[in-house]
């Protein structure tokens, strides 16, 4: 009990209470367990909310969707998308339907997210990719890899997209697009029941994680800016009023269509980081999302922007 007070009452460290009681280091580690064991310490971790948060709240009003935002305080881009990722786990899973096509993207949230996802038993679900599917340079954008790491963890099935996220030309694009190796597995489009879709930053930013915005040289990240791209959803750029922009990089994109994508009955998006507040606000406005995840920081930051006059 005595080694207990000292470690976790008076906050010293494993070595402070060897040194103080003559134990050695792993003699205190060993009684500290037992402590616990016995019921003489008892830990207990203050659970997410039941209901949205007033930040949530707040962003949800102003953004004209539901919000739910993740606990955590990073601001650095890479940390923060990874730990909203894998603090959404347990909202998402309550969304998964039990039949039915799932849909995704790629990008480094998501990845986060599937790989926190609790095991479930869904045979009657089917997870499918909604952006092409090879990536080896960036494996947190390989939807195809992402998708069967989701059916695994879920138990659903799972339809593998084979083609490339970028194509070298429109042309090419639309010829893949109509091949049946592709159309076997994009028919599952117009069947969603549920589409989770990542957004990446704009193109001005270096989250110091790969996005698809790596995929342009420097001259066509300065097109796209030019064009008032603030980052995309779902493969399609869209600038801060919601409005989708046109350019020749989405149209080389295989990726869901933007009028299927609002079919869906259910769209969750989620992005975190500072990289992600216009990407956020953006998205929210295209109509396309009906539920929102980010954390604290951004929705702060979104909530912000979104209430700049216009």
């Amino acid at each position: 009990r005595l080694v207990a007070q000292l470690y976790y009452v008076r906050e010293l460290g494993q070595p402070e209470i060897a040194a103080l009681t003559g134990f050695s280091i792993s003699k205190v580690s060993r009684l500290l367990a037992t402590a616990r064991a016995a019921g003489v310490v008892r830990i207990s971790v203050e659970g997410a909310p039941a209901s949205p948060t007033p930040l949530a709240r707040a962003l949800s009003e102003a953004l004209g969707l539901e919000v739910w935002v993740t606990p955590g305080h990073e601001t650095g881009p890479a940390l923060a998308a990874r730990l909203c990722g894998v603090a959404a786990a347990p909202r998402l899973a309550g969304e998964l339907p039990h039949e039915g096509a799932i849909g995704l993207t790629g990008g480094y949230t998501v990845e986060s997210l599937v790989a926190a996802l609790p095991s479930a038993n869904l045979p009657g679900a089917t997870v499918v990719p909604l952006v092409g599917g090879w990536d080896s340079s960036n494996p947190h954008l390989n939807s195809n890899e992402i998708a069967r790491h989701m059916a695994e963890r879920i138990g659903a099935g799972v339809r593998l997209l084979h083609a490339p996220g970028l194509l070298d030309s429109e042309a090419t694009t639309a010829a893949l697009l109509a091949d049946s190796a592709v159309t076997a597995t994009t028919r599952y489009w117009g069947e969603l029941k549920l589409a989770l879709v990542g957004m990446s930053g704009a193109p001005r930013f270096a989250p110091g994680y790969g996005t698809v915005m790596d995929r342009l040289d420097d001259a066509g990240r300065a097109r796209i800016a030019g064009k008032g791209a603030v980052g995309d959803v779902a493969g399609h750029l869209v600038r801060l009023d919601g409005s989708f922009v046109s350019d020749e990089w989405e149209r080389r994109t295989i990726s869901i269509p933007i009028e299927t994508l609002r079919s869906v009955p259910r769209v969750v998006g989620i992005a975190a980081g500072a990289n992600k507040i216009e990407t956020i606000v953006a998205g929210a406005r295209t109509g396309l999302l009906h539920l929102l995840i980010t954390d604290e920081p951004t929705a702060a930051a979104a909530l912000e922007l979104a209430s700049r006059p216009a």
